[in-house]
């Protein structure tokens, strides 16, 4: 049977032509003892190839526009990569059949871009670069020095492992968070219905009896009839004040504050410190195992991180390599970096095995922050039920008090 091929030569030349053989994977096999990288391989007189029959990149903006591609999407897809370029499928040709099933139109669109710019002869980590958005700095980086180096399926697999840790990581915050979020508000809500209803009702009792009413009781009325005569003024209030706080977190100065807290709140930064500490090694050990230069690596997981606090601890980190110094000085004196994680490091450097240890210390202060997490959130339970109960009792005692003393007077 015919096949039509398109290959790439190790020159980078691309090679079409036709070439008898039993199936694809046939056609593969003969190309690559020819010492050629097969981009693409169909029977001939099926059509044209993926993209050209799709009309070339059949997508719509519009439809980038309003849809993203998710962690998880990312993730599927790499994985996906790292099974069939293991299997001995090339790049190329793993692209395009992904491009064939996806379900997601924006990725489909996607995954038929980089098909169509491997075909014109550019190296996958260049298709990749032209929707750095979606893929990332590091991701892209970690596949040029795959190719440089041979290690797709290894690197592929790796930032699977990388992907996949972080969607697990933000799952398990998301869960350990929601039921105190929830109890939260619903306990709100509960106040604000015995605040803003129930109250009213028992001042205008209150006032019939003509009765002298306990201080707390006087607030608490005051605070409900002005909350129901100029409920509009402070629901703009409210909103204004959401706005605002939401305005000021998206700003540099709100953002660096904020993670500034996050890092040096006593209650709260053993977690986060060991969470972004975990996932900045992991993400730089995954940089330099792809064979990304150190400084390269130091630069792409500072741009990924997102964080302000780090990315001024990572320039310094890139300071200190760029003199010829090693990172054992800036590891020890972060104060934020756990001096256990920072030892780990210091006798990697000396060792050679920098990259090999960063994994380890991340994986392991990732476990540690996602524990202290779940403890966190043990405490955070109980405590959110005592305090909403002290807010529900004061508010029934501005009721009952009164009534309390009318019965005492009566008898």
């Amino acid at each position: 049977m015919q096949y039509e091929y398109a290959a790439k030569s190790s020159s980078g030349a691309v090679l079409k032509g036709l070439l008898t053989a039993l199936s694809v994977q046939d056609v593969q096999r003969q190309l690559r003892e020819r010492g050629l990288f097969v981009v693409s391989a169909q029977p001939h007189g099926q059509g044209r190839s993926l993209l050209s029959a799709t009309g070339g990149r059949p997508w719509a903006h519009g439809a980038r526009r309003r849809k993203r591609i998710s962690k998880r999407d990312l993730v599927t897809l790499t994985s996906q990569l790292a099974i069939m370029t293991r299997s001995g499928v090339d790049l190329a040709t793993a692209i395009r059949n992904l491009a064939t099933q996806a379900d997601h139109p924006v990725l489909r669109g996607i995954l038929q871009e980089i098909h169509s710019d491997v075909l014109a002869g550019k190296p996958v980590s260049q298709a990749l670069a032209n929707h750095e958005a979606v893929f990332g700095k590091g991701y892209i980086a970690g596949i040029a020095a795959a190719e440089a180096s041979g290690r797709l399926s290894e690197v592929l697999n790796r930032l699977a492992t990388l992907l996949r840790g972080e969607l697990q990581l933000q799952g398990t915050v998301r869960g350990l968070m929601a039921y105190p979020i929830v109890l939260a508000s619903v306990a709100t809500l509960v106040v604000f219905g015995l605040i803003f209803f129930v109250l009213p009702q028992f001042a205008g009792i209150f006032e019939q009896m003509n009765l002298t009413l306990p201080f707390i009781t006087q607030v608490m009325i005051s605070v409900s009839i002005e909350l129901r005569a100029h409920w509009w003024l402070w629901g703009v209030l409210l909103g204004g004040a959401v706005a605002g706080a939401r305005m000021a977190a998206r700003s540099p100065a709100g953002q660096a504050w904020f993670q500034h807290l996050l890092l040096n709140l006593p209650v709260v930064r053993d977690v986060t410190r060991s969470l972004w500490i975990g996932r900045a090694m992991r993400l730089l050990s995954t940089m330099l195992t792809s064979g990304v230069p150190l400084l390269e690596s130091l630069r792409l997981t500072r741009a990924s991180v997102h964080n302000v606090v780090l990315d001024g601890f990572f320039h310094k980190l890139e300071q200190e390599v760029t003199n010829g110094r090693g990172l054992a000085t800036a590891f020890l004196e972060a104060t934020f970096v756990p001096p256990a994680a920072a030892q780990m490091i210091a006798t990697a450097e000396q060792t050679g095995t920098l990259a090999n240890v960063m994994e380890l210390v991340g994986e392991f202060y990732e476990e540690e922050g996602q524990t202290r997490l779940r403890s966190l959130s043990t405490i955070l339970e109980p405590l959110i039920i005592i305090v909403m109960g002290v807010v529900v009792a004061v508010v029934v005692m501005s009721v009952m008090l009164p009534i309390f003393d009318f019965a005492t007077a009566a008898k």
